[in-house]
């Protein structure tokens, strides 16, 4: 009997709970963004992925309402969008998590979130061929880049185009890392961990001049507090859509730059060197299936010399 009631009691709780829950949009907003800003380093990664990604399906449903069915449905609209494989897969673990705060918080009925099966139907992971930029849209996209002087994000943007370094290394360049006299910096927030030099053309050069400097702060790209400069996605996505191609991505600037110096007569065995851990695979598979006509055409603006020292990159 004891066993009865206890069971009544609970179903008249959980049947409580499911009425009374918030709508997904208002829980991000009012409970889950401001807990994630005080505990995650990345919440500002949730925050945009969140906006772009998820509470455009999914805010005007309740979380009780919000079941396997509902998100195999918001996948799949994710997948016929053109998003990466590896994207999906982050919303969906990102919206799993959110789900379990809302169950220990008291929002859904139990541990329902974690317990209720959610193995979603991913298709498997197809290749990407890198998207090559020719000359004429390289020089577009920097256009559009300084029309944002006042973004270190749009600056450090411009810089990887004009060097080919990853986004990980310029975003960890701090000014003693700069030898404008011998025109490299030196980058240690690499893919290997290892120091490497990155040679600057001209045009690099005095770019970084002009760049914004404060003496409190070490890091060529800081944010408007002065701190270090992390995050750059959703700038970026401003800029790619204001380019037109929404479905281009950082590493395609790598991709082009590598592509540039190959139109000028650069070996694969020099191409390593000068842009550090790269596959020159990956951009025989693009330039075998040209992104546009005129892909493959170089960029004057950059006039890169390839020198000497420039050559003997450094990995100590």
């Amino acid at each position: 009997m004891l066993r009865e009631i206890s069971g009544s009691v609970k179903a008249v709780e959980s049947n409580i709970v499911r009425s009374t829950a918030p709508l997904f949009n208002d829980f991000v907003k009012e409970r889950y963004l401001p807990f994630a800003q005080k505990t995650k380093r990345s919440w500002k990664v949730d925050r945009g992925n969140l906006q772009r990604h998820i509470l455009p399906y999914l805010g005007e449903y309740r979380l009780s309402d919000i079941t396997a069915e509902t998100l195999q449905n918001w996948i799949d609209a994710l997948i016929q969008s053109g998003l990466a494989h590896s994207t999906c897969i982050r919303q969906y673990w990102l919206i799993k998590y959110v789900m379990s705060c809302a169950a220990r918080w008291g929002y859904l009925p139990g541990d329902m979130a974690l317990k209720t099966p959610m193995t979603l139907d991913m298709p498997a992971k197809s290749g990407r061929s890198p998207v090559l930029l020719s000359s004429s849209e390289l020089a577009r996209l920097l256009d559009i880049l300084r029309k944002y002087p006042n973004w270190s994000s749009a600056n450090a943007i411009y810089l990887m185009i004009l060097t080919g370094a990853s986004k990980s290394e310029i975003l960890g360049l701090r000014w003693e890392d700069v030898d404008l006299d011998r025109g490299v910096l030196a980058a240690t927030a690499t893919f290997t961990g290892r120091r490497r030099l990155i040679p600057l053309n001209s045009e690099a050069q005095n770019f970084i001049q002009k760049l914004p400097r404060r003496d409190d702060i070490p890091w060529l790209f800081f944010t408007n507090r002065g701190t270090h400069l992390t995050y750059i996605t959703r700038d970026w996505y401003q800029i790619r859509d204001e380019f037109g191609h929404p479905e281009l991505r950082l590493q395609d600037l790598r991709h082009s730059f590598a592509n540039f110096l190959v139109s000028m007569g650069v070996s694969q065995n020099e191409l390593r060197t000068l842009l550090g851990h790269y596959k020159p695979e990956a951009l025989e598979l693009a330039r075998e299936v040209p992104f546009r006509k005129g892909a493959q055409t170089a960029l004057p603006s950059l006039s890169y010399q390839k020198t000497a020292e420039s050559s003997a990159v450094s990995q100590s």
